[in-house]
């Protein structure tokens, strides 16, 4: 894997971390980013592949109503980190 590559895996994890731990996240979403990085680090598929898992879990759940503004800005950032990953 490319220095880039795991720059940017890094950098969406910790964006994915800070909302899975913050309590002001309703339940469901912090679910939802710890389902994320969990696909993230499975070892058994491709990076692109885990990349593109991560982005379809987090983006069911930018449409949901409850979701505080501080975190959809958040998950939109990392899946457009993702994003990157995904289409190389």
């Amino acid at each position: 894997m490319s220095e880039n590559k795991e720059k940017i895996l890094r950098d969406a994890k910790q964006i994915l971390m800070q909302i899975a731990h913050d309590l002001n996240t309703p339940r469901n979403i912090r679910r939802a980013a710890r389902n994320a990085i969990r696909e993230l680090d499975n070892a058994d598929l491709s990076l692109a592949l885990r990349a593109a898992n991560a982005i379809d879990i987090l983006q069911e759940i930018t449409d949901d109503p409850q979701i505080p503004t501080f975190a959809r800005t958040a998950i939109l950032e990392a899946i457009s980190l993702l994003d990157i990953i995904s289409k190389e």
